[in-house]
C-alpha cells in the first residue's frame, strides 16, 4: 500500500482528530480496568472499533497504519476485521469526544462518566 498517497488525503488537524479518538479509548480502558465496580460496563463498549471501510477507508487506513505501521496503540485489537467497524462511526466519535474532553480527570474516569462518553 502506498501510505502516502493514502494519507496525504488527510488534513493534520483530521490526523490528530483520529489520533484524539485512538486516545479517548485508551483512557476509557484505562479508566475501565481501574474500576473497582464495572457493572454494567460491557468490556466491548470501551474498545475501538475503528471505522468503517466503504464510507470512512481515510480514516481507517491512518489507523491501521498507527497501528501497523507505527506500532502506535500496539494494545488495541484490531479483531477480525482489522479496525473495520462496519458501520460509520466519526459522527458517533465527535459526539464522545465531546464529553470526553468535558471530563476533569481524562484518564481517571469513573463509571458514570465512562457510561455519558459511550452513550453520547
Amino acid at each position: 500500500m502506498n501510505w502516502t498517497r493514502e494519507l496525504g488525503q488527510l488534513t493534520e488537524e483530521t490526523c490528530r482528530t483520529v489520533i484524539d479518538i485512538m486516545e479517548m479509548y485508551h483512557a476509557l480502558h484505562v479508566s475501565w480496568t481501574n474500576l473497582k465496580d464495572a457493572a454494567g460496563i460491557d468490556e466491548r463498549r470501551v474498545t475501538f472499533l475503528g471505522f468503517d471501510a466503504a464510507t470512512e477507508a481515510r480514516y481507517l487506513g491512518y489507523v491501521r497504519f498507527m497501528v501497523n505501521v507505527e506500532g502506535r496503540y500496539s494494545h488495541f485489537d484490531a479483531g477480525t476485521h482489522g479496525f473495520n467497524s462496519q458501520t460509520p462511526m466519526w459522527e458517533k466519535y465527535q459526539r464522545m469526544l465531546s464529553v470526553w474532553h468535558a471530563c476533569p480527570r481524562q484518564y481517571h474516569l469513573s463509571s458514570n462518566e465512562i457510561n455519558q462518553i459511550i452513550n453520547a
